[in-house]
C-alpha cells in the first residue's frame, strides 16, 4: 500500500520538477490536444445552433408592386423610422435625382401641350423649353435655370396642362419639386428628410436593407427582430428579377397606388395603373411559391386619392364601371379593398392598410401592425423550433462536460 502511494508521489515530484518520463508527457499533451479539439468542435456546433435561433427571429419581407406604387418611398420611411442614417454619397445621389425629377416633370408637361392644342408664345419661355428638352440625365440645374423653370411653371399654358395631369404620365410630387426648385439649385443644398422621401429614384435590380426593430416581445425572446427588406423594381422589364428573391420569404408587402385609378403607367401610356396593380396582385398571390406566405397590402397615396375622388368619380375608370357608390373617400376605398380581395386565391386572407407613403406616422403605425401580425403567425412555430434547439444545446453542453471529466 505504502509502496503504491510512494510511486504516485514520485510521479508528482517528477511532473513538478519536469523530470516525468517522456511517455507521461506525451499522454498529457495528447489529452490537452483532444480537449482543445473537442472544445473547438463544441464551440462551432454551439454557434451553428445559436445562428439557427437568430434565424428564427429574422424576417425577410419582400416589397412588390407595379412601378410608382411607392415601394421605395415606404422603404425610405422605414429606414428613417429605424434611424438609418444616409451616407454623403446617398445624399448626393438624392440631390441629383431631385434635379432630374423636376426636369422630367417639366418635360412631361411640355410634351403634353400638343395633345390639348396648348402652346407657348413667349420667346424666353420657348428658349427654356428647348434646353429643358435637351437636358441630360446626369446634369444639375444652375440657379438661373431653376428660375427659368419656375417662370415656366407659373405660366398660364403650363397651368392649363397641369390641370389635365391625370390623363398623362407625371410624377406625383411634381408640385413639390417645382415649389422647391430654387432651393434644390443652391450650391450648398443638402436634401432634408422630406426631400429624400419625395425623390423618385427608379429601382433597378434588387436592393436589400437590414434593420433591427422593436416588437411586442414575450419572455425569453430577443429585444429586437432582425428584418431584411427586399425592394425590387416594379416596372415590367424589372419583374423577371423577382424570382431571385422568393426564397425564405416571411411575408409579401404589396404596394398599390389608389390614385392610379386616374393615372397611366410610365412604360405604357394606354394602361391604367390600378388595372395593372390588380392584375399583378392576382398573379403574385396565386403564385404557388406564396401559397402559405402571409400577404399584406398597402393601398398607398391616400392623400392624392382623397383629392382626386372629389373631382373624378371612381367609375370614370373603365375598371370600375360597375361602381355605384358616391364620391366619398370611405365608400371608394371600401370598393377598392373589395376589388383587391377578389384577386386573392380562395380561402387566403389579406391584411389591408390605407397609407400615405410620405407620412412618417402612417408608415410607422402600419409597419408596427405588420410586425405584430407576423409574430402572432410565426410565434407557435418559433417556440417549437426554439425548444428543439435548446435541447440540442443542453445535450452538447453535457457531452462536453463529460469529455472534460
Amino acid at each position: 500500500m505504502g509502496n503504491k502511494h510512494g510511486k504516485k508521489n514520485a510521479k508528482a515530484v517528477e511532473k513538478k520538477n519536469g523530470t516525468a518520463p517522456v511517455e507521461d508527457k506525451k499522454e498529457e499533451e495528447d489529452r490537452a490536444a483532444r480537449w482543445r479539439a473537442e472544445t473547438q468542435t463544441k464551440n462551432v456546433e454551439e454557434q451553428l445552433l445559436l445562428d439557427q435561433i437568430a434565424s428564427l427571429y429574422t424576417f425577410k419581407i419582400l416589397l412588390l408592386g407595379a412601378g410608382e406604387s411607392g415601394k421605395s418611398t415606404i422603404l425610405k420611411q422605414v429606414k428613417s423610422i429605424h434611424n438609418h442614417k444616409l451616407k454623403k454619397s446617398e445624399l448626393d445621389h438624392i440631390a441629383t435625382s431631385l434635379h432630374q425629377n423636376t426636369v422630367d416633370c417639366m418635360k412631361a408637361l411640355l410634351g403634353a401641350m400638343a395633345t390639348y392644342s396648348i402652346s407657348l408664345t413667349d420667346e424666353k419661355m420657348l428658349d427654356t423649353k428647348k434646353w429643358v428638352e435637351e437636358f441630360a440625365d446626369d446634369q444639375k440645374l444652375t440657379l438661373a435655370q431653376a428660375l427659368e423653370i419656375n417662370t415656366l411653371w407659373k405660366s398660364e399654358p403650363i397651368k392649363a396642362v397641369y390641370e389635365k395631369r391625370e390623363d398623362f404620365w407625371l410624377l406625383d410630387s411634381c408640385d413639390y419639386y417645382m415649389e422647391n426648385i430654387q432651393r434644390f439649385a443652391e450650391e450648398d443644398f443638402v436634401p432634408n428628410e422630406e426631400d429624400s422621401v419625395r425623390a423618385r429614384i427608379r429601382t433597378t435590380g434588387i436592393i436589400e436593407t437590414d434593420l433591427k426593430t422593436r416588437y411586442d416581445r414575450k419572455e425569453n425572446e430577443p429585444e429586437k427582430l432582425n428584418v431584411k427588406m427586399v425592394d425590387v423594381g416594379g416596372q415590367r422589364n424589372e419583374r423577371k428579377k423577382w424570382m431571385h428573391c422568393f426564397d425564405d420569404v416571411k411575408c409579401i408587402l404589396f404596394l398599390a397606388s389608389m390614385a392610379g385609378y386616374k393615372q397611366v403607367l410610365f412604360e405604357d401610356a394606354k394602361k391604367n395603373r390600378v388595372e395593372e396593380a390588380l392584375e399583378l396582385f392576382k398573379k403574385t398571390t396565386h403564385n404557388s411559391i406564396f401559397k402559405d406566405t402571409p400577404i399584406f397590402l398597402f393601398l398607398n397615396k391616400k392623400d392624392l386619392f382623397e383629392q382626386m375622388i372629389r373631382k373624378h368619380p371612381l367609375d370614370e375608370c373603365n375598371t370600375f364601371k360597375d361602381y355605384k357608390g358616391d364620391s366619398t373617400y370611405n365608400e371608394a376605398f371600401s370598393h377598392l379593398k373589395m376589388r383587391f380581395r377578389e384577386q386573392m386565391p380562395p380561402g387566403k386572407e389579406v391584411e389591408i392598410f390605407d397609407v400615405t407613403g410620405v407620412s412618417r406616422r402612417d408608415i410607422k403605425e402600419a409597419f408596427v401592425e405588420v410586425m405584430k401580425k407576423l409574430m402572432e403567425i410565426n410565434r407557435p412555430k418559433i417556440i417549437k423550433k426554439r425548444a428543439e434547439i435548446d435541447k440540442q444545446l443542453k445535450k452538447l453542453d453535457r457531452k462536453h462536460r463529460c469529455i472534460i471529466v
